[in-house]
């Protein structure tokens, strides 16, 4: 529970991050925003113009993710509903994150149920990577809850459900993100 209450500050406080950087002036020319977008539009996304100001990049319904937001200051992505990684489902939310000397992914996912309208409450997956040597530092898979305890029995079929990765699946999930980081960074 507390851990619930702690990611959705957590959300709280990014989401009202975004709301106050995105609502700054912007002094950007046409010309440097159709540039800026060109630049991206292999992604096959729609963008937001926020990504001009290089305080964070956002894509709306792409190829990844149904949302996806990286802040170039802290270089964090928080993405909601992931579609590259089958073993999340179709309805999840987390965050991905690199640290400041750039040898450190940490990645936190949460895959819903379906059970709690507005919320995500099923299994949990967390890990970290040393991006220089390939190695899993830590990895934790928390069960969702017993459903059938809490008298959801509508949705027993998900109680302790547990997404497990292997190391090579960490590792795959992982490189990806780092992948996707340089990239976004680079343009």
């Amino acid at each position: 529970m507390k851990r619930k209450i702690c990611f959705f500050t957590s959300i709280i406080i990014i989401i009202s991050w975004f709301v106050l950087v995105g609502c700054g002036e912007k002094n950007e020319s046409i010309n440097e925003s159709e540039e800026a977008f060109e630049m991206i539009k292999d992604l096959g996304t729609t963008f937001q113009e926020n990504t001009l100001d290089k305080s964070f990049y956002e894509i709306i319904d792409g190829e990844v993710a149904d949302i996806l937001s990286y802040n170039y200051q802290d270089r964090s992505i928080y993405v909601a509903g992931l579609k590259v990684f089958e073993e999340f489902g179709i309805s999840n939310e987390g965050g991905v994150s690199i640290s400041a000397d750039g040898k450190i992914l940490t990645l936190s996912m949460i895959k819903s149920t379906g059970s709690v309208t507005g919320a995500l409450d099923g299994p949990y997956v967390y890990f970290k990577i040393n991006l220089v040597t390939d190695e899993i530092i830590e990895k934790k898979f928390e069960p969702a809850p017993d459903y059938t305890e809490l008298g959801r029995l509508e949705f027993a079929e998900y109680s302790n459900e547990v997404i497990e990765l292997s190391d090579e699946q960490i590792l795959q999930v992982g490189l990806y993100f780092k992948d996707l980081i340089r990239e976004i960074e680079a343009n």
